[in-house]
């Protein structure tokens, strides 16, 4: 590990640069080179945090009930973290705490990486202090006298009349980073201050091509690439931040060394470069993520950027109808998540039969052929492909309740059911419970016992024991009702849904918002939604913390053991916390929509600013 004598000149430099940011300076795109492979922006960093302010989870933080728990929190962040490490760089971080004001910038550019470790990828990071640039000059200078002081090889570049400071990381730290075993390669990071913007760089030419494109210089840049443009423009415009990838060569570097691997690979075993054609990362281009907030409320859009053109594999299997997703009648209002898919099996299992056998052909039919012989141990009618795969709809459904009660037992035992369509749904139930007992029968298969039955309202429920997870026993159920093979198991959640046809619940679609909601992320119509009610589904897990300090502990066991001496409650004293009704007001409802475009799969989640927010 390094020690915090080797960190502490660079900790210094970290905090001069990532809290600061300007106004005149270009846009991410128009400063980063042509060859970036990745970049996260904040444009305009002080818009940012202002708004951020009134959000809902900032409200909520500066809530006066909030307080006793915010105080022991702030306290021991104060204590254990802030004091040691501003006298350990001897500095103030409050000293830099308002220099973030224009764009915060970090991105990877390729600069010559072909898949090995020398050369690396670039690191490139731009910060924008705005009318802050004296305070950030001074941090600079501050900075480089640590630097100094700790005795790194430094040396002073310049460029176009801006002076760079170089040093060169000691080999032993860049080897720790690197995890690697064999000498490291000679890494060296420029720091410079260009007017308001301070830029850090891995590799001195990147920071060049910045330089140059701040003095009005024609060098190629990100705004130039393809690529980035067609994502841009139709997601980054209003974006109070947004992240992008450039996969493409990334999937270049990766079949190169499938290549090489391909060339050993033992007999039998599927090439890796023909994997990856078959699974179709090839025809994924780019990913990209943009962020947005506004009085209404919170968005994020993220796209897979695999254009229509090039698409197959896993990309093929999720293709998504442009079909009704939105809550069915029998979905009901006290549901706190509910997802649907509209996913055609008959397509999907098209498109897999197509992958697996690109990948090993004929390797899907020898699977099948053995499920068919351990069905007909039972049903000697049984035909996978007609019986099973011929059966299946194009909705995939499911939905759940909060939790009876705030112990960890119930918590984990949330009731949940999960319905897949088909137009007949009590063939498609006949079959998976000849196949379940046809295992059942087969010694060499991990199944406790054939399916269990029971009638219902005229409907059969089967049921098998699941093995033991530590919890109450529990029995995965089955029946068939309404157009859908139903899966739980919440026996009381599996009755209500064959009850819903008669009962008439009060639907999920009448929910406070759920339409305005809906219609952020491109309403409902679009094949893939969801929604949950964050009120209700924070609730028990907010009170169960309340009622158990020790709750998370026994959950996640010493990972989240933050010292010997108290542990996670010398932290977070859930004890403090105010009762949930007193905060509820905070917490709303969020949905998310999914789409299959021409350019790829977009998908987009809204969480509204609750209206009882600010009262």
């Amino acid at each position: 590990m390094m020690t915090m004598q080797r960190l502490s000149p660079w900790l210094a430099v970290l905090a001069g640069w990532t809290l600061s940011t300007s106004a005149a300076v270009p846009a991410p795109e128009q400063l980063l080179p042509a060859d970036t492979l990745a970049v996260l922006a904040v444009p305009d960093f002080a818009k940012v945090r202002a708004a951020q302010k009134q959000s809902a989870m900032a409200l909520l933080w500066d809530d006066p009930a909030m307080k006793p728990f915010r105080d022991k929190l702030m306290n021991q962040l104060q204590k254990e973290i802030i004091e040691p490490l501003e006298k350990e760089l001897g500095i103030k971080l409050q000293d830099y705490a308002d220099l973030a004001q224009g764009q915060v910038t970090a991105a990877l550019t390729q600069s010559g990486w072909t898949g090995t470790v020398d050369p690396l990828p670039g690191l490139l990071i731009l910060v924008d202090s705005r009318d802050k640039k004296d305070q950030l000059k001074k941090a600079m200078e501050t900075a480089r006298q640590k630097v100094t002081d700790a005795g790194q090889k430094v040396r002073l570049e310049k460029v176009r009349d801006i002076e760079f400071m170089v040093v060169t990381l000691d080999p032993e730290t860049v080897k720790e980073a690197l995890d690697a075993d064999d000498p490291a390669p000679k890494v060296e990071v420029a720091i410079g201050q260009a007017d308001s913007l301070l830029v850090v760089a891995t590799h001195l030419k990147d920071a060049e091509k910045v330089v140059a494109r701040l003095a009005g210089g024609n060098v190629p840049c990100l705004a130039d690439q393809s690529a980035f443009q067609g994502n841009a423009s139709a997601m980054f415009r209003d974006a109070f931040s947004y992240g992008w990838i450039h996969f493409a060569p990334l999937a270049e570097v990766i079949n190169k060394f499938a290549r090489e691997a391909a060339a050993s690979a033992p007999p039998g075993v599927p090439p890796a470069d023909k994997l990856m054609d078959a699974i179709g990362l090839n025809g994924l281009k780019t990913l990209a993520l943009a962020a947005r907030h506004s009085t209404e409320g919170d968005a994020v859009d993220l796209l897979l950027g695999a254009p229509e053109a090039g698409r197959k594999g896993l990309f093929r299997l999720i293709g998504t109808e442009a079909k009704d997703a939105a809550p069915p009648a029998f979905v009901p209002a006290d549901a706190v998540t509910f997802n649907r898919w509209r996913l055609d099996g008959q397509k999907f299992w098209a498109s897999l039969e197509t992958m697996v056998n690109d990948i090993a052909p004929g390797g899907l039919q020898g699977a099948m052929e053995m499920i068919n012989e351990v069905a007909k141990q039972k049903d000697p009618g049984f035909d996978m492909k007609k019986s099973l795969v011929g059966n299946l709809g194009d909705d995939l459904v499911s939905y759940a309740k909060a939790p009876r009660g705030t112990t960890l037992e119930e918590l984990t035992a949330q009731p949940s059911i999960f319905l897949l369509g088909s137009p007949r749904a009590e063939q498609l139930v006949q079959a998976i419970r000849s196949l379940i007992n046809g295992a059942a029968s087969n010694p060499m298969l991990p199944i406790g016992g054939e399916l269990k039955e029971r009638d219902f309202l005229g409907r059969k429920i089967y049921s098998m024991d699941l093995p033991p997870g530590g919890g109450p026993a529990k029995a995965l159920m089955m029946t068939a009702s309404g157009g859908y093979v139903a899966f739980g198991t919440d026996s009381a959640l599996i009755e209500e849904y064959l009850r819903s046809g008669d009962s008439k619940p009060r639907p999920l679609t009448e929910t406070a918002g759920f339409r305005d909601a809906a219609a952020k992320v491109g309403g409902t119509g679009t094949g893939l939604f969801g929604f949950q009610n964050d009120r209700e589904s924070m609730r028990p897990i907010y009170e169960a913390l309340r009622a158990n300090n020790d709750l998370l502990s026994t959950m996640f066991g010493e990972m989240l053991e933050l010292d010997e001496d108290g542990g996670l409650k010398n932290w977070l004293d859930f004890s403090l916390l105010p009762p949930f009704d007193r905060v509820a007001k905070y917490f709303g409802i969020s949905v998310f929509a999914g789409s299959q475009t021409r350019d790829g799969y977009l998908m987009k989640v809204f969480t509204p600013m609750p209206a009882t927010a600010r009262q």
